[in-house]
């Protein structure tokens, strides 16, 4: 593994941001992102700044159907990870209000995409203890983006780098995926807990 990222809040929200539907505070944002980004894991740079060479000097509106085209049209390569986990299983609702949960606790806003969005779990992510933070890259953010990524490797599409590159640096931090869900309140027979809590 590499050396722990010092402020691994901020460089997850800064990951979280880059698979946000771009506009144009992501755009005059992005070379801020790439300078703050830069860390000691090579593999991640070099991922890292092919995506930004081949998708930078995009206008933004082809940025934008780009972005739709790669991750809204198959079910592949969404950035739900919770469709990833658990498909149409009773359980990704539990994890879609799990994930709710956590974004309260955290004072963590929702946005238009639903709670288990990569985005959303990247910034829980950079927020949680050393050990969840493990427990959760390794067994439900990891194995998902590496899904996506094998589902952009058949589409060719710029944002396989972006997405590899972010695969790559959470292996690093966290080691690799392990599809152990077990560990997680979501299927510890704890649904109706959740649920309850979620309507008080």
């Amino acid at each position: 593994m590499t050396d722990k990222i010092e402020n691994r809040t901020e460089t997850y929200d800064l990951l979280a941001h880059l698979l946000t539907y771009p506009d144009a505070e992501f755009d005059s944002g992005l070379q801020e992102c790439a300078q703050k980004l830069r860390t000691n894991d090579s593999e991640f740079n070099l991922q890292f700044a092919k995506w930004q060479e081949s998708t930078g000097s995009l206008p933004l509106e082809d940025r934008q159907e780009l972005y739709a085209r790669t991750f809204d049209m198959s079910p592949k390569c969404t950035l739900e990870i919770g469709w990833h986990l658990f498909g149409e299983q009773y359980d990704r609702g539990t994890f879609l209000v799990w994930m709710r949960g956590q974004l309260r606790e955290l004072g963590l806003p929702e946005s238009t995409d639903l709670t288990d969005h990569a985005r959303h779990a990247l910034a829980v992510l950079g927020r949680l203890e050393a050990d969840k933070a493990d427990n959760f890259a390794t067994a439900c953010v990891l194995p998902s983006l590496e899904t996506v990524r094998d589902g952009l490797k058949q589409m060719e599409s710029p944002y396989e780098l972006l997405v590899d590159a972010i695969c790559h640096l959470l292996e690093a931090q966290h080691g690799p995926a392990q599809r152990d869900l077990n560990s997680l309140p979501i299927l510890n027979g704890q649904h109706e807990e959740l649920f309850r809590a979620e309507s008080m």
